[in-house]
Formats: C-alpha cells, sequence, structure tokens
C-alpha cells in the first residue's frame, strides 16, 4: 500500500504524489550533474533545507527540493507504509 503523506522531518510533509525522486546525499556528492541541479535550485531559491544543515537525503518534488536529515531508506520505507 502506498502511504498519501511522507514525514520529511521537521514537521515537514509532502504528498507522495508530488515526489518526483528520493536521492541520497553521498550520491549526490559524488555526481555532477546532481551537484549543478542542487545549485541551480538553490539560486532558484527552491530549496527548503529541513535537515538542520546535515543532510542525509535530497527530495525532489515539482514545487520545491527539500533536503531532509533523514535517509533516502528510510524515507523509501515511510512511503510505503501508510500514513493518514
Amino acid at each position: 500500500m502506498i502511504a498519501l503523506f511522507v514525514h520529511l522531518g521537521k514537521n515537514e510533509i509532502v504528498h507522495f504524489d508530488r515526489i518526483v525522486a528520493i536521492i541520497d546525499w553521498p550520491t549526490l556528492q559524488h555526481s555532477e550533474v546532481n551537484q549543478a541541479f542542487a545549485e541551480r535550485a538553490k539560486q532558484g531559491q527552491k530549496v527548503c533545507d529541513v535537515s538542520g544543515g546535515r543532510p542525509n537525503s535530497m527530495v525532489i518534488t515539482n514545487e520545491c527540493v527539500y533536503l531532509s536529515a533523514i535517509s533516502s531508506t528510510t524515507l523509501k520505507k515511510r512511503a510505503e507504509t501508510p500514513l493518514y
């Protein structure tokens, strides 16, 4: 069953249908393409840091790019577990 909402941390909840991708932070750091994407999002002021400055994952939605302290594996599990 697919969750309706995914908790990203710091009281930030995103509807599952809005999530385009969840990227592991260390993977992001090793990819020039992903780093360029993150920089463009930051310049466009579309980055919402809910990680407290210590991101473990990046969650891309159509509206915003979230930096989350929660690992991409945990976010995947949350997306697979119903939260109503």
